[in-house]
């Protein structure tokens, strides 16, 4: 492969997990490729989609080494599904600015390594990666993120989002179990985290209109996706202030409840209160 379409491609078409994992070929060039997007990609039987629920375990529960292990198998489900989307919007948006597709390039290839870290760990912890059913919560949304703005506020500002409360969190649930490696692990995505939901903020910024940032957010998004999407079961509005989201968008975010949540209000454990872990 010569370009970062078709490293893209072959992301999308490849079955094995080692094979979405290869690092790209260096200096690739940037050119068109005129391709069908695969609507779904392509994934060998241990690895395959699953209907099946699989819950992630409460966070008292992780002083277990196994429920540690499936914890981090939930995150790396995301790993991989953020790993083919991010090939998908390469493939997908290939007319948007050379500084935008870089980004796209280089959070995928930072997504790779996450997932590689949590491989690791994984295995260490008694578990393989397909050892539990996989969902595809996220391919779920393509039919919305139409557009690279849409992409950049459904993916890396909502559900990237998401994940520096869930990061920071398990950060510090491993630690204080006493589980530093893990603990690092999360630590390492939280921070490339940072780095992937500012390059979202960057494009919904770059939008000329009147409307302030909460507002573009909101245009951006359609039924049935809702902010809601765009925090963790805890949310640490400080992350928000790092990745340059204003204060309005900060309390709005914060604020934010819908009929569909579960939880109209956000209970914050005991737990995370004594360990100095929640800030509100």
């Amino acid at each position: 492969m010569k370009s970062i379409n078709e490293f893209a491609l072959h992301i999308l078409q490849s079955e094995s997990l080692e094979s979405k994992l290869e690092p790209p070929p260096k200096e690739l060039t940037d050119t068109l490729l005129e391709v069908d997007i695969p609507k779904l990609p392509n994934r060998e039987k241990k690895i395959s989609f699953s209907d099946v629920k699989s819950k992630i375990p409460r966070l008292e529960h992780l002083h277990i080494p196994e429920n540690r292990a499936i914890a981090m198998h939930h995150f790396a489900n995301h790993e991989l599904q953020a790993i083919e989307l991010f090939a998908w919007a390469l493939l997908k948006f290939q007319d948007i600015p050379t500084e935008n597709r870089l980004d796209l390039f280089k959070t995928l290839k930072e997504e790779q390594n996450h997932l590689k870290l949590y491989l690791a760990r994984i295995r260490e912890l008694g578990l393989d990666f397909g050892d539990r059913p996989l969902n595809q919560i996220f391919w779920k949304f393509t039919p919305l993120m139409y557009s690279f703005p849409k992409f950049s506020a459904i993916l890396s500002i909502s559900l990237e989002g998401a994940n520096l409360d869930f990061s920071l969190l398990y950060t510090h649930v491993f630690e204080k179990f006493k589980d530093d490696v893990s603990s690092k692990i999360m630590r390492k995505i939280f921070q490339d985290e940072l780095k992937h939901v500012k390059r979202g903020v960057k494009v919904l910024k770059s939008i000329e209109s009147g409307n302030n940032d909460w507002e573009k957010f909101l245009s951006l998004l359609e039924f049935p996706f809702t902010p809601r999407r765009a925090k963790g079961f805890y949310f640490f509005p400080h992350t928000r202030k790092k990745v340059c989201l204003d204060n309005d968008f900060i309390e709005n975010l914060s604020l934010y409840r819908d009929e569909f949540s579960k939880r109209k209000k956000e209970t914050i454990p005991g737990e995370l209160l004594q360990w100095g872990i929640y800030s509100g």
